[in-house]
């Protein structure tokens, strides 16, 4: 115990630097745990807020974007392949295998759904399109602005940004379009994909459309197209 004190006592400013690192690490401990608290509560109150807000407007995703890696953040999921959705046209025959193909006479395919809670949901529709266009003497496939040349309406609102749904012009080549964060209030979810007047040729094939949302949502009891 004397050789310890001793040592203390030539070696103060050592023991003095030791202790007062450590207290500066407890210090900045404390204060990086405060401030990720703080930041995780900032960013609850704004998600909260921004639900709520956004959910009293019409149906708008945050941002629509083919991305066929797409993984969604929220853990309830409804998925619905292309047997399971209402179809509405007057083509005979329009499911192809695994997927709706309305390119000939055009249609309409929708889906019915109930969310218990007001909730951010995105929207996935797996997609593919061998509509072809010569341009510059050269043959380009899939279509352009396809938001714009197909009616993809969400809660009785026409989605309308600007995306291209590419092919490389070796046949069918299928896409992940996705409506990302919608932010809805409870009640119906009512999704509907139509051909533009005279464009039917340019409405995709559709093999799957899927639900990702925060709040559980359910299929509702009518499921009739718009």
């Amino acid at each position: 115990m004397k050789k310890f004190t001793t040592w203390v006592l030539d070696h103060l400013k050592i023991v003095a630097a030791i202790l007062v690192f450590g207290v500066t690490l407890i210090v900045i401990g404390v204060v990086m745990l405060h401030s990720f608290t703080s930041y995780q509560k900032y960013e609850r109150d704004f998600e909260q807020n921004d639900l709520n807000v956004r959910s009293l407007s019409p149906a708008q995703p945050v941002n629509s974007e083919i991305i066929d890696d797409f993984k969604s953040s929220y853990k309830n999921e409804l998925s619905f392949d292309a047997k399971d959705l209402k179809v509405t046209t007057n083509q005979t025959e329009y499911l192809v295998n695994d997927y709706i193909d309305l390119t000939d006479s055009g249609g309409s395919i929708a889906i019915n759904l109930e969310l218990e809670q007001k909730a951010f949901v995105d929207v996935v529709f797996t997609v593919s399109s061998e509509y072809m266009v010569t341009e510059d003497e050269k043959s380009v496939y899939g279509v352009k602005d396809l938001l714009n040349n197909t009616s993809f309406v969400i809660n009785g609102e026409t989605m309308e940004d600007v995306v291209d749904l590419p092919n490389a012009g070796a046949g069918q080549e299928w896409h992940r379009l996705v409506l990302a964060k919608f932010a809805l209030p409870a009640g119906a979810v009512k999704v509907t994909v139509a051909n533009v007047s005279g464009k039917a040729a340019q409405m995709p094939q559709i093999k799957n459309i899927s639900f990702f949302s925060s709040q559980p949502l359910t299929i509702a009891q009518e499921t009739v197209a718009a």
